[in-house]
């Protein structure tokens, strides 16, 4: 399919183009314009890809139109649909796939064309994310650990740990991401310089091989044996528990079979068979180059097809490498050095290798796909090619399919549910089948079918099994884990269970395995409540995992972006140990040990050695932190902890994601414990929740010295980026870094703590500023209510007068210039906390509504901007930019990415941030101010997705301003009261209007309206009508009182 036909392209998409040549050749989409999720400095423009090509391998920016779709990874469980212009189409589920892939047999020139996935086998028994269980236990493979056995062509022989040896390279093919095969298996070419080896044990080393310990050379691994599986065992609750395997437990370890997509350059093992017809790489080539090259009739050569397992190899056969085709291209490097490649003499292959019945290593050269889609309306339809789909990208939570578990909204709580049969997706209804279940030990019982609007309903919280979900019984059963082939829309879930047993399952009666980044790891003293996954969810705007060519200038300003996202964390995380007595330090102390070790990913990178573990200051602080751990009679786990040799770096799949959730965890963690301290009312919190013993501060400056550690040396990796990118950056980042050596942290004071956490009446504000007389608008009252976010957390200056100075000019800002709309409270006996209510505005979905917020003012004000609190009153977001739990997403905050102005600095005020709310976030199309897809503007599905979204938005707004009419704030009690008696009526006219036949049209995407969304609207303006009437009669009953 072209480029000018695919309407939207996504990363890991399949593709294609032809060279100069006319001959055909793969790549992999790393990242396109519409399904980005990067910011604004992304060098894609509209219309173009990111494109990693396999000959030569390298990433290339490319027009869509002169690409070709081969195939599309879609995979159980995606949500799919077709797109046809100007016309709304339905979406499904993926249910099943076919795979086939064209492979070449690894170290010759041999393809075979239209493998099955099913012949593929893994080349490890065990891979990281495998669900795994272990008698009674169930959880997700999280590391391996290899012993390899390598021999040379000297005959040495030696053994080495993988996770500490990250240099050793498949000798034969590089992977399509630029990095080196990582799945090492028996009979594997590798290359090595034996020098850089890491604790290397010979085996038997030769003479040959003393001379030449730093030269490059070839090894054949002989065998690999698995030292540890490190397991994060799965438990109801969510949280989880590790566990280290090692010799007879990782024997009875048993893992759950799984297909996964196919990737161009993944490797697998193939028992050949005598139908397969073994080609030349270069004839293969250019048969399949005639075969796509548009406008050409195919021709099919036949000759070249010989069935190689019956007949013998011609000794006249060329045989060649990934090195000589490439040498085809003048200028090309060597991945062995800085020299032009040169053509390799003819070697052959052992002609017993590919007979029928062996078993040989092949690398996927390219795939095709069939999926099976189960569509909303209940229809299934198969064999439909991948080419013909693409992702449903959306953010509403209700769209349903069949065979989904979901609750009514009006009664979350009860013990009915529904399995949805069919969706009318243009209506926005749903069929729903509803049962009733006590007993976990009978079968539900069936109740009645009826159609529901997808707005009264929601998800199940705890029924989500979709094809490809790993499951266990419930209740536990030793070894019964499995996976989900469909769930039906008669009630129950189709499991294949270990072994290959299929049973249709309620339910009720099976649990799901959560994949690895859903776990929750909690140490020792973590509470439920401690941590919430959207403290951090905002993350993935502006920071996701590097993959790709650190020479490339955009990687590398992505990579900068993430080392800085750490720096800063690691600043606030050094400054609040220093000033606040903050406990469970010895789990932080790990983490921060866990941070440095997995920051050898950018020296690896970066060919840099900031992040050595073998540096003294590294080691000593490890000792210290195992000595400290001994004596209070803690135990450290971990492989850096129970290695001998602790200068052992551990290796991770993804270490810079890793650290990345370890920083903004224990940002959650350390932000708990201060507003611990800060309530414990000028008593000093213990070091540990439940101990006598006391609080030891060389413990907590342990912690310090370590931030002080990472700080430094981030410093010095982020000013290496940016000198690459050629920035102006890094002189002053270097500069700082020279001018904080690293030095250990005096103690903090007992004085200081006790100054900072005992709280001290607020200034009044009646000498330094004049006070304003109220006005509708803008008021200061007497006294903050206990009910502001804020009210309980203490409150010190850093200099008082230029505090008061910039809040006297804020104040006379707020007075003079507020827009019409916004109402604003401060506080004469608390100057740093203020409310603001905002009124929706005009020609947006939010017309007419009412937005709250608590503001508190930071110490060092202006400087650094001042916290805000949205107040939300129903459990679902009614933007994406404001949380239910209260966050505001906006650039002046810094929880959102911006430049120059629209970030925070010392001339920003309060107004400007007043304005940015109103202006950027209560919006007309507030869809696409989701992370990454204001880049779906003017797409097909951007325009109906953001049109559906608006139905949303105004339902979610009735239901919002009936709570708050319920339970309206006394600050802004009679505002709330006024603004609804004089606009209640008219917006609940306005609203009935875009359903009539003949409707009104907004100024905003909404029209035609849906059923679903007339059904839901009426119910909800009922009960606004209701909340306003019981509001109003409660104030005539207080003003007669």
């Amino acid at each position: 399919m072209s480029g000018t036909n695919v309407k939207e392209f996504y990363a890991h998409d399949l593709v294609y183009k032809f060279d100069e040549r006319k001959r055909i050749v793969f790549g992999v989409v790393s990242e396109s314009y519409e399904s980005s999720d990067s910011d604004e400095t992304c060098a894609l423009q509209k219309g173009q890809i990111l494109v990693t090509w396999s000959n030569p391998t390298r990433k290339r920016i490319c027009r869509q139109s002169k690409v070709y779709l081969l195939c599309r990874c879609i995979a159980p469980g995606d949500i799919v649909r077709r797109l046809e212009d100007g016309k709304e189409t339905q979406r499904g589920y993926c249910k099943k796939t076919k795979q086939f892939a064209t492979v070449q047999i690894v170290e010759s020139d041999k393809v075979i064309e239209h493998v099955p996935d099913s012949r593929l086998c893994f080349v490890k028994p065990f891979q990281v994310g495998d669900a795994v269980c272990l008698g009674d236990k169930f959880g997700r493979i999280q590391s391996i650990d290899e012993m390899i056995r390598m021999q040379s062509k000297c005959g040495s022989i030696v053994e080495v740990r993988r996770s500490i040896n990250y240099n050793i390279r498949d000798y034969w093919f590089h992977s399509i991401n630029g990095a080196y095969h990582e799945a090492e298996y028996p009979g594997q070419t590798v290359f090595c310089t034996p020098m850089h080896l890491r604790d290397p044990k010979w085996i038997k080393k030769s003479k040959s091989m003393m001379r030449k310990m730093e030269i490059g050379q070839k090894f054949t691994i002989q065998s690999i044996e698995i030292c540890l599986i490190e397991v994060w065992w799965y438990s109801p609750n969510g949280h989880t528990e590790y566990a280290e395997l090692k010799d007879d437990e990782i024997k009875r370890l048993k893992v759950l079979p799984y297909s996964e997509n196919l990737v161009m350059g993944d490797r697998y093992f193939l028992k050949l068979k005598p139908t397969d017809i073994l080609l030349k790489k270069r004839d293969w080539i250019k048969k399949k180059s005639l075969q796509s090259l548009p406008h050409k009739v195919p021709k099919s050569d036949n000759s070249t097809l010989t069935n190689t397992c019956a007949e013998p190899f011609d000794a006249d056969d060329d045989w060649c490498t990934e090195e000589d085709e490439e040498s085809d291209n003048k200028g090309e490097i060597s991945i062995y050095g800085l020299h032009k490649i040169k053509q390799r003499k003819k070697t052959y292959p052992n002609l017993n290798k590919f007979s029928s019945g062996s078993i040989v290593a092949v690398q996927v050269f390219c795939a095709d796909a069939r999926v099976t889609v189960v569509w909303q309306d209940g229809t299934e339809e198969k064999d439909i090619p991948t080419t013909e789909l693409y992702y449903s990208v959306s953010q509403d939570d209700h769209e349903f399919f069949p065979g989904e578990w979901v609750v009514s909204n009006s009664n979350e709580n009860s013990d009915k549910y529904g399995v949805v049969q069919r969706v009318n997706f243009q209506e926005r209804t749903a069929e729903i089948k509803w049962f009733s279940s006590v007993d976990a030990n009978q079968e539900p019982q069936e109740l009645a079918t009826n159609e529901s609007s997808v707005y009264d309903l929601k998800k199940h919280v705890k029924f989500v099994f979709r094809p490809g979900s790993v499951v266990k019984a419930k209740p536990t059963v030793e070894d019964k884990m499995g996976k989900v082939i469909d769930s039906c829309p008669q009630g129950y879930v189709i499991v294949q269970w270990l072994g290959g047993k299929r049973e249709n399952c309620w339910p009720q009666n099976i649990e799901l395995i959560l994949e690895s980044e859903d776990f929750e790891f909690p140490d020792a003293f973590d509470s439920d409540d401690d941590l919430s996954e959207d403290a951090y969810s905002w993350e993935t705007e502006s920071v996701e995992s590097f993959d790709g060519d650190v020479t490339d200038e955009i990687n590398l300003q992505n990579m900068a972006a993430r080392v800085d996202f750490i720096r800063n964390r690691i600043s606030y995380l050094r400054e609040a140990f220093k000033h606040y007595n903050i406990t469970q330090n010895f789990h932080f102390v790990k983490d921060l040990l866990c941070i440095y070790d997995n920051s050898g990913y950018l020296d690896k990178y970066l060919g840099t050695s900031f992040f050595s573990t073998e540096s003294k200051h590294f080691q000593a602080l490890l000792l210290e932190t195992k000595k400290k751990a001994k004596s209070l009679g803690i135990e450290l786990r971990g492989r850096m902890f129970s290695r001998e040799n602790l200068s052992c770096p551990t290796k991770m799949k993804n270490a810079e994601k890793d650290n990345i959730q370890k920083m903004i965890k224990l940002e959650s963690k350390v932000n708990v414990q201060i507003e611990m301290c800060k309530e414990c009312s000028g008593e000093s919190c213990p070091t540990t929740p439940d101990s006598s013993e006391p609080a030891e501060k060389p413990q907590e400056n342990l912690c310090v010295e370590l931030l002080v550690m990472l700080k430094m040396r981030m410093d010095l990796i982020y000013a290496e980026i940016i000198s690459r990118i050629g920035g102006r950056q890094a002189l002053t980042v270097l500069t700082n870094s020279s001018e904080n050596p690293l030095k250990p942290s005096p103690s903090t004071t007992t004085a200081l703590q006790n100054a900072l956490l005992t709280p001290e009446t607020p200034p009044k504000v009646a000498k330094p500023i004049e006070l304003i007389p109220k006005n509708e608008a803008f008021s200061i009252l007497e006294e903050a209510p206990d009910t502001h976010r804020y009210f309980s957390s203490k409150f010190v200056p850093k200099d008082l007068q230029k505090f008061l100075v910039a809040l006297q000019k804020e104040y006379k800002l707020l007075k003079d210039s507020l827009p019409a709309g916004v109402w604003v409270r401060t506080y004469d006996n608390r100057m740093d906390l203020l409310s603001v209510m905002i009124r929706g505005p005009a020609k947006t979905p939010y017309e007419d509504g009412l937005f709250l917020f608590d503001i508190q003012l930071s110490p060092d004000y202006p400087k650094n901007p001042p916290g805000v609190h949205y107040i939300s009153y129903i459990t679902e977001p009614l933007n994406p930019n404001l949380y239910v739990e209260g966050k505001v997403c906006v650039s002046l905050l810094g929880t959102w990415m911006g430049r120059g102005s629209e970030m925070w600095g010392p001339n920003s005020t309060l107004l400007q941030l007043i304005v940015s709310i109103q202006g950027l976030i209560l919006v007309a199309q507030p869809y696409f101010n989701e992370a990454g897809y204001e880049r779906q503007t003017h797409t097909q599905q951007g325009c109906e997705n953001s049109r559906t979204y608006n139905e949303f938005v105004i339902l979610k707004l009735v239901q919002s301003m009936t709570e708050l009419l319920n339970a309206a704030p006394k600050v802004f009690q009679n505002e709330v009261l006024a603004h609804f008696q004089a606009k209640g009526e008219a917006m609940c006219e306005r609203l009935m209007k875009y359903c009539d036949e003949e409707p009104l049209v907004p100024e905003f995407p909404l029209l035609p309206v849906s059923k679903g969304f007339k059904l839901s609207l009426g119910s909800a303006l009922n009960g606004f009508r209701q909340a306003l009437k019981k509001a109003l009669e409660g104030r005539n009953k207080e003003a007669l009182l």
